[in-house]
């Protein structure tokens, strides 16, 4: 996580209206109880006005006579609260209890104190109306002398009465201190005397003597070793607590005798302190350190759901922690535990509960020096903390992704932690009866400093709190929980172990719970935010949900190595976003819809997207969702598919389906387009009616890939028909299909993919006319384009074949399944995936879509949701859009999923190989809430190029033309963003051979035949059928020695009359089904070049063709027999190691897809050895570029390009035009350069700001150009 920029320097530049914190400040304190709705767990269904906060006196504690004082210094939060609220007394709440009432001090309404007794079953109670106050420490006493009752508040009686004179107070014990009271409390004092006014005043706000006469109980709120309060008077009656938090009050230190303020000198030690003193508008900042004090509050700058100034608790930096843990100090001892060389200590639980300020009974975490612990298991697993090489095809051994838990443990029947399980490196048991801890070390051995133990369940806990902002902040081991809070944003932090398996899952469905009410969650808002976060380690829980908010976002978010154990539904979520979702879906006014933008889901078990009502979702990355259940990656149940829009996602590896609309009755209108789903069970599981799909890419799901089905669809939302509940047989009859990649599976009812009646009511588009559905729908059904594979029904082209370097399902294999499919392991040195999904150049998807009015023209999205930035939805290149996710040369690339804050994902990736020498480099820009004026500056060094340029968001695609069998580096720097960071260097190498764009085998015996664009993985060669190929070759021809065109035949009939080469000399033919497809063109201009005699199977040949190469560019030529009965056949662009079978042996397997590259024809160029990378092309024209960057501090580069050696003067002049500096004086050699200034003169000075002027002259050619320093 990025330190703001704003952060490293607040401290120095704040504003004198913001707050400080810092927890390492020392000051002196003094302890006070603090009593709120919540208990010491927070979250959902632990927070009322029935507070479970209570210090409980012993059982042993004496029956008040008829003379008593009850006296105590409180706080109220909330002085109007309609509940009793019981400073001190027995636990009566409702007045008809109270005749069985001990002596006691209740607060009731409109600040109301209620004070008695009851005797003999009669109630004896005053109230005095309107007397406290809210927010200030106020002392209050009552008591009775066996005569007259006196109530005092601040030294002064404020009612009495001498009617209960002579009357004996029941014989019933006090039992607690603060039961329901929503404050602080101190100093409470039980004397078994009846006070005078000024024994009360003399230490009303002070301390007394434990031995003074007549003190019954004194509690200060100090804990004794076992974390009771102590009784300070002779009788010790030491009390419990319960979910009561023990906080101190910070005094004076030696440079603040008036305590904290908030000031940069007198910081508050806690950020609840500070949140407490906030007012809108301030920002709150937090040294970096760890802070374990609770953020449970009520009522923080509240604004009842409207917007107003924000409250900005800013951490200094990532090492700023909110953190569920504590230290432990301990003495550790080895032991012999199961065989097993262990360490264990007994945990001192009451210093525990100190440094945690509430009682701790156990603990439900551990690490050591911050390595987490893995509660023992029956199964072991290595530290699910590590990274993993592994994927949901091939999980990596020994991880919890990779072996079978039996659920999570409350399901397994065993508890984690079960000491008898404890039986591998980093587990820990906890035995609760003797509190001991016991570990089996790694690497980090524990010792009396290195250990921390979880003891919070949610760590921040706010309710009725509107418009406040947690930025840049590590939110370890505890939840955070809102609840009734609006305009609350977590951004640019980071969340990690927000709950641990099993974590108090037996206790919360003991205390009526829902178990799905755990993680971290907003409960009850407006326009709630999680921002540029990352979560890691939530474990049977929420990674994050919004329930019954209206308008939330996601925006920015990692979230990887979540879920671990079970198939629950752990994941990203959104429920109730709506004022009455049982109310008619129709009515737009009812919803409120949720976004989620910029989200990668990767190595979860539970990972997947659950979008509320009306929800966009853009720019997701779902890979690797371990979870084998029947879900998705992005799931929209009933209702959640109306009016919805998901675009610009990539989906791999999922639960099943990649992306679904289902549920009973499914549902309409919901919006798909620009999305890819590959590598799962199902790519697109949509059903429902009157959707609109575009632009969507699925291939290597084992099951279907695109499925737009009939079923589960009742009829309109709003009609008799749907009421019904009733399928009718007729769904997606109306749902607009277009531009859409299928690979094996496209089940279709939509009119778009055919006649119900044609296709089975959708069951088998295969029966569609392949020209109807490519032509008039812009799809690509992979079936409809049989091989010769000998699969059969099965036989399919690959739309991997298409594309330039796609998501391939079986380069996640392990070796030994890739042998049990091919043979042979094809990916042995190809195991990293690639995302590049363009359209290769020659493609049948180039040009052949289907016009789409605010999809892919270039307009305003005019369906659910408009552009999230201008000049989202990208206008068509060419004559048509292209058919899938891509358009073929578009200047952006869209790349999903989380950003970063440097540049990242680069395509081609780092390290690649065999990348085309005409192509085009892509990344993705860092993350930024405003991305206007941002720039991203690309370098690039290799063979025949040095070139630098500056691209204006969101373009992020830098078309080059390589060198074959050469390497590059490349990087992006960026400006315009704050606090991003330069990313690293990234290498690539290119292809060391040259493919056909095209390929094709011909019938030259019959005329005007349209070919369809099936992938033949051999071509026949003979006297009436023709090969054709054509080819690419963007390079200049001057530096090149020879040129050879490669063929591997792969059946070798008879060649007794030898093969020809001819040119063919049409360069326009294509595989499209229209008037260019090769069928339809005249093929007799060849033009014959060789003759070739021998020919051996799969023995390559190689042809010299740089003679009759006459430009660069497209050039073609063809393969036929002389005579007949002449045959031969030649290993085609599509040719694959296995052709074509699917091996029902592997689980979740489809694809015989793999490339065999090496018998694949092709073109080999031989450079010119002796050119050096500056100019092996070498430029036609001088010239002079301007510089970059410009305006600049302190340096700046100028390019300059050399048709041929020659003496160069490089000189920069001021304004007035005197000479500043000779940059170039020498002879240069041809080529592309470059020069590097510092804004330094001749003379080694700095120059001054300004404008300055640079020229150049190289012979008879002159040019100047301006430039701008800035200081």
């Amino acid at each position: 996580m990025k330190i703001l920029i704003s952060v490293i320097i607040f401290f120095s530049f704040s504003y004198s209206q913001d707050i400080f914190v810092d927890g390492e400040m020392e000051y002196d304190k003094q302890y006070y109880a603090k009593f709120d709705r919540f208990t010491k767990h927070g979250g959902l269904n632990n927070h009322s006005n029935g507070s479970k906060d209570e210090i409980k006196l012993p059982s042993n504690f004496p029956n008040l006579g008829s003379t008593f004082t009850l006296e105590a210094l409180f706080y109220s939060n909330d002085s109007t609260s309609d509940y009793h609220q019981k400073l001190i007394g027995n636990l009566i709440f409702n007045g008809n209890q109270y005749n069985n009432s001990s002596p006691h001090i209740t607060f009731i309404r409109n600040d109301d104190i209620y004070y008695g007794f009851s005797s003999n079953g009669q109630i004896k109670n005053r109230i005095v109306p309107n007397v406290r106050s809210a927010k200030i420490w106020q002392h209050v006493a009552f008591t009775f002398d066996g005569n007259e009752a006196k109530l005092y508040l601040n030294g002064e009686v404020i009612d009495s009465t001498v009617s209960w004179a002579g009357v004996i107070p029941s014989l019933i014990p006090i039992t607690s201190i603060g039961t329901r009271f929503s404050g602080r409390i101190d100093e409470v004092r039980v004397w078994n005397i009846a006070r005078s006014k000024s024994q009360i005043n003399q230490n009303m706000y002070g301390s007394l003597n434990g031995n003074s006469d007549g003190l019954l109980a004194y509690y200060t709120m100090d804990t004794n070793d076992n974390f009771k309060i102590i009784d300070y008077s002779p009788n010790q009656y030491h009390a419990s607590i319960d979910h009561v938090d023990i906080l101190p009050e910070f005094l004076s230190s030696e440079n603040c005798p008036d305590g904290p303020d908030g000031s940069y000198g007198c910081p508050y030690p806690t950020i609840l302190d500070a949140l407490e003193n906030a007012q809108g508008g301030q920002s709150i900042l937090v040294r970096e350190g760890r802070y374990t004090d609770l953020i449970f509050a009520d009522f923080i700058n509240q604004s009842t759901h409207l917007e107003g100034p924000k409250i900005e608790v800013v951490g200094e930096s990532d090492d700023t922690y909110i953190d569920g843990t504590v230290e432990v100090n301990a003495s550790w001892e080895p032991y012999n535990l199961n065989g097993n060389q262990v360490y264990r200590a007994v945990l001192d639980m009451g210093q525990i509960s100190k440094n945690a300020n509430t009682h701790i009974d156990t603990i439900y975490g551990v690490f050591v020096n911050d390595r987490y612990m893995i509660p023992a298991m029956p199964v072991n697993f290595k530290n699910p903390t590590d990274l993993t090489y592994g994927n949901k095809d091939n999980p990596e051994p020994n991880t919890v992704f990779s072996v079978d838990l039996g659920g999570v443990p409350y399901v397994g029947g065993y508890e984690p932690g079960d000491l008898n399980n404890l039986d591998t490196i980093e587990e820990y048991g906890f035995d609760k009866n003797t509190n001991t801890l016991y570990i089996f070390p790694g690497d980090e051995i524990p010792d009396s400093t290195n250990v921390r133990v979880r003891v919070r369940t949610y760590s921040l806990d706010l309710r009725n709190s509107d418009n406040i902002t947690f930025d840049n902040f590590h939110f370890g081991s505890g939840a955070v929980f809102t609840s009734d809070a609006s305009f609350i944003t977590f951004k640019n932090s980071t969340f990690s172990h927000s709950w641990e398996v099993g974590l108090r899952h037996r206790q919360m469905m003991e205390s009526g719970i829902d178990k799905r009410h755990r993680g971290n969650m907003m409960v009850n808002g407006l326009h709630n935010t999680v921002r540029n976060c990352v979560f890691r380690y939530v474990v049977d829980a929420y990674i994050f949900r919004f329930k019954k908010v209206f308008w939330p976002v996601y925006e920015n978010i990692l979230a990887e190595y979540n879920g671990w154990f079970g198939n629950e539904f752990w994941n990203l979520k959104v429920d109730d976003n709506c004022a009455n979702c049982n109310a008619d879906i129709t009515n737009d006014e009812n919803y409120f819809p949720d976004t989620w933008r910029y989200i990668t889901m990767r190595h979860n078990r539970s990972g997947n997207i659950g979008p509320g009502k009306r929800s966009l979702v853009e720019y997701a990355w779902i890979e690797n969702h371990y979870q084998n259940t029947d879900g998705s990656g992005i799931g929209r149940g009933p209702g959640a598919a109306h009016k919805s829009t998901t675009r610009y996602c990539w989906l791999f590896n999922t639960n099943r389906n990649g992306l679904r609309f289902d549920g009973s009755c499914a549902g309409q209108f919901g919006l798909v387009h620009h999305v890819i789903s590959v590598g799962n069970k199902r790519g697109f599981r949509v059903k429902g009616d009157k959707h609109d799909i575009y632009h969507v890419a699925a291939y290597d799901n084992y099951d279907s890939d695109v499925v737009v089905r009939p079923d589960k669809y009742c009829g309109d939302y709003g009609t008799a028909e749907h009421e019904t509940g009733l399928p009718n047989g007729e769904g997606n009859y109306n749902t607009n299909v277009h531009n859409v990649i299928a690979g094996r599976g496209f089940p279709c009812s939509s009119y778009d993919c055919g006649d119900p009646s044609t296709t089975n009511n959708g069951a088998d588009v295969v029966n569609t006319d392949p020209a109807f559905l490519l032509n008039e729908s812009g799809n690509w059904y992979g079936r409809h384009f049989p091989i010769d594979n000998d699969a059969g029904n099965w036989s399919q082209s690959f739309p991997q074949l298409e594309m330039e370097n796609p998501w391939i399902d079986n380069r996640n294999r392990s070796s030994e399944q890739l042998v049990d499919i091919f043979g042979v392991d094809p990916f042995e040195n190809d195991r990293f995936q690639s995302y590049d999904f363009r359209p290769k150049k020659g493609s049948v998807f180039i040009d052949n879509g289907k016009i789409i009015e605010g999809i892919n023209d270039g307009q305003e999205e005019s369906f659910y949701h408009g552009e999230s930035f201008f000049g989202q939805n990208r206008a068509y290149i060419g004559s048509a859009p292209d058919i899938g996710p891509y358009e073929y040369g578009d200047s952006v690339y869209w790349i999903p999923g989380y950003r970063y804050n440097y540049p990242s994902i680069p395509i081609p990736r780092n390290g690649a190989e065999n990348v085309p020498i005409e192509y085009g480099l892509a990344w993705n820009y860092p993350w930024s809430e405003n991305y206007n004026g941002v720039s991203a500056t690309v370098t690039i060094t290799g063979p025949g190029i040095n070139d630098v340029r500056v691209f204006d968001y969101p373009t992020n695609v830098m078309f080059v033309d390589l060198m074959p069998n050469s390497s590059y580096n490349w990087s992006v720097s960026i400006q315009g963003i704050p606090g991003s960071v330069n990313g690293e260097s990234w290498t690539f190498s290119t292809v060391d051979k040259i493919y056909p764009l095209n390929d094709r085998s011909v019938d030259m015996s019959i005329q005007d035949s349209t070919y369809l664009p099936s992938h033949m993985q051999n071509l026949e060669v003979s006297k009436n059928k023709f090969a054709f190929f054509k080819f690419d070759l963007p390079i200049n021809l001057n530096i090149v020695n020879s040129i050879q065109f490669n063929i591997t035949p792969s059946y070798v009939g008879s060649n007794e009359n030898g093969m020809v080469l001819y040119k063919f000399n049409d360069t326009t033919w294509t595989e499209k089904l229209d008037e260019s497809n090769i069928g339809m063109l005249n093929l007799s201009n060849l033009t014959p070049l060789d003759t070739i005699f021998d020919l051996e199977l799969n023995d390559e040949i190689n042809i010299d063709i740089k003679d009759f190469i006459s430009n660069n560019g497209l050039n073609s030529f063809a393969l036929g027999m002389i005579d007949t009965p002449d045959v031969v056949s030649i290993y085609s662009k599509e040719n694959l190691i296995l052709e074509g079978e699917f091996n029902s042996t592997v689980q979740f397997h489809n694809s015989g897809y793999a490339t065999n590259h090496t018998v694949w024809p092709s073109i080999s160029i031989d450079i010119q050895n002796d050119l050096s990378t500056d100019n092996m092309l070498i430029p036609k024209t001088f010239a002079l570029h301007q510089n970059y960057p410009n305006p600049f501090n302190p340096y700046t580069t100028i390019r300059f390009d050399l048709p041929r050696d020659i003496k160069v003067q490089i000189e920069v002049y001021d304004v007035l035009g005197r000479l500043v500096k000779n940059l170039v004086d020498n002879n240069q050699n041809a080529g592309f350069k470059s020069i590097q200034w510092d804004a330094t003169n001749n003379f080694g000075g700095n120059v001054s700001s300004g404008v300055y002027l640079y020229s150049i002259k190289a012979g008879d050619f002159y040019q100047t150009r301006k430039m701008i320093i800035i200081k």
